[in-house]
């Protein structure tokens, strides 16, 4: 499972790799995001098939944003 986003310095948010000894293939984790985006996840099946899914994240209040010149 791959998240990524769109507007942040880095587009790669998380990779997670699961096997059948994983047990029910499920992640949880929190991202930090300086703007409102969309947040994207790609699985690769054990068919080899690929599902996807998006999500729009609304950021109100950007808690840590880091100087990038």
């Amino acid at each position: 499972i791959a998240v990524f986003n769109e507007k942040n310095p880095k587009a790669n948010v998380a990779v997670f790799h699961l096997g059948a000894r994983s047990g029910r293939a499920m992640v949880s984790t929190r991202i930090r995001l300086a703007t409102s985006q969309v947040v994207v996840a790609v699985a690769q099946m054990s068919d080899g098939s690929f599902w996807s899914s998006r999500a729009s994240a609304i950021v109100t209040l950007a808690a840590c944003i880091e100087d990038l010149s």
